[in-house]
């Protein structure tokens, strides 16, 4: 890219991000102009909580991802002036005392704009507009929907458990699911599933991890638009093929996404859309801008609950190129920390239009959630079983640090050197969890995996 074109898109951005915090309407700008001084942080709770997944998909979930994945923290800031802000993230968020210093003295005011720390971010949001009384929306620019459409997430599972997350999903009055898929299942295989019991307009969002080629990629998209379900195809090579990813713009069906890779990407004809993830509004900002100069779409991804999901909404609400479908897991849990919940309906949520996010965090339920002990490991172990062999048995620790995602490429999960074909998303494979305790078998390979990243049975 030429060196005015970058410092064109830069100036973009710099402009949207002033544009996007009005300076009038109802006077509230001035007012907080004004006032910002008398409202201080005075406090900062962390709260760390596992609610239950929904029973039918709880077990799966549990191992693929680990605890942290089922986790959320759930931040409680307090001020001056009597008025609670709250602010959610995805995971066991870290909070240190420095991070405490930062914010406690402060004002809300301070944080416009943040472009990190996406919890305190919206716990900012949620104590300007209930200080000044206006929905949070307001402090980021002129709402351009009241509702904003939203999408299912799941993991890679055997194709008729994702048979059952698609039933799942269409049920709770999503359109969309979005999953990674994993080079331990066949996509093709799971997308065949999925379109038997996909209701009519409903959509698959695939994420192909940003770690594979043009020439492995290619016939598989072509396989999978066969199929009316397949919707989006986020980060399907590596971002160094930028050529590949031009081509695949230019010729799939489905819309190419980029995530893990630069949003100027889509200034570049190099995709048809971009996610912003986990973003504040300061990123959140920054992508729209690129977006509006393309004249392309982007949604946002924050997962999370209700808070995360309130907070979310409004800062979609102003973005005109905010029209794919925004993931989020606020159905993803069976129970909640708000009293009021968010229901989807036709593939859409209202906007929040009560002050700061709009919703009414019970903060007792945050407590109790907040005493309960993680979900327990508990030993099982991965069955890779290739058509025509060999079936590869491993274990699975996500629980430990910087092992959540091993699932989805085959080396983190075996090491560099295994049986079977090349690694890649359409090989003639089936894996499945193994937790017969009872069994000898079992027992055995349990015990040699102790010491060996795999067994060949």
């Amino acid at each position: 890219m030429s060196t005015s074109r970058r410092k064109f898109i830069k100036q973009s951005c710099a402009l949207a991000a002033v544009a996007a915090v009005p300076r009038s309407g109802n006077g509230w700008f001035e007012r907080a102009r004004r006032q910002r001084d008398k409202i201080r942080i005075t406090n900062v709770e962390r709260f760390v909580f596992y609610l239950p997944y929904h029973d039918f998909h709880a077990k799966a979930l549990f191992r693929y991802h680990g605890p942290n994945i089922q986790a959320r923290t759930v931040f409680k800031v307090s001020t001056n002036v009597g008025l609670v802000g709250w602010g959610e993230s995805w995971g066991v968020s870290p909070f240190s005392d420095e991070d405490r210093r930062r914010y406690v003295g402060s004002s809300p005011f301070d944080w416009l704009a943040a472009r990190k720390d996406l919890p305190m971010n919206m716990a900012a949001y949620d104590l300007m507009g209930k200080y000044l009384e206006i929905p949070a929306w307001k402090m980021i620019g002129p709402q351009v929907r009241t509702r904003i459409p939203v999408a299912a997430w799941t993991v890679s599972q055997e194709p008729e458990a994702l048979q059952r997350e698609v039933k799942h999903a269409a049920s709770l009055g999503y359109r969309w699911i979005k999953y990674h898929i994993d080079e331990i299942q066949n996509v093709l295989d799971q997308t065949r599933a999925m379109q038997e019991v996909a209701p009519k307009g409903f959509r698959v969002h695939f994420d192909f991890n940003v770690n594979s080629t043009l020439s492995h990629v290619e016939p598989i998209l072509r396989e999978m638009e066969k199929f009316p379900v397949v919707g989006r195809i986020e980060d399907p090579i590596r971002i160094s093929e930028t050529e590949g990813w031009r081509h695949l713009t230019e010729t799939c069906k489905s819309e190419i996404l980029v995530h893990h890779g630069p949003a100027e990407f889509m200034n570049r004809g190099l995709c048809d859309g971009s996610m912003a993830g986990h973003a504040p509004i300061g990123s959140a900002i920054r992508v729209a801008a690129l977006a509006d100069s393309a004249g392309l779409p982007f949604m946002l991804q924050q997962c999370g609950g209700f808070i995360n999901q309130a907070f979310l909404a409004h800062e979609a609400s102003v973005f005109p190129q905010a029209t794919l479908d925004h993931c989020n897991l606020a159905l993803h849990w069976n129970d909640h920390v708000c009293r009021q919940p968010m229901p989807v309906v036709d593939g859409m949520v209202d906007v929040p239009q009560g002050p700061g996010l709009g919703i009414e965090v019970v903060e007792e339920k945050v407590r109790q959630a907040a005493q309960l002990p993680p979900p327990a490991y508990e030993p099982f172990l991965v069955k890779i079983m290739y058509t025509n062999g060999p079936t590869i048995v491993a274990r699975h620790l996500p629980h430990r640090e910087g092992h959540t995602d091993d699932l989805r490429i085959m080396k983190r999960l075996l090491g560099d050197t295994f049986p079977g074909p090349q690694p890649g998303y359409n090989n003639p494979v089936r894996s499945e969890m193994w937790d017969d305790l009872d069994d000898p078998l079992f027992q055995k390979v349990w015990k040699q995996t102790e010491n060996q990243r795999y067994v060949v049975l």
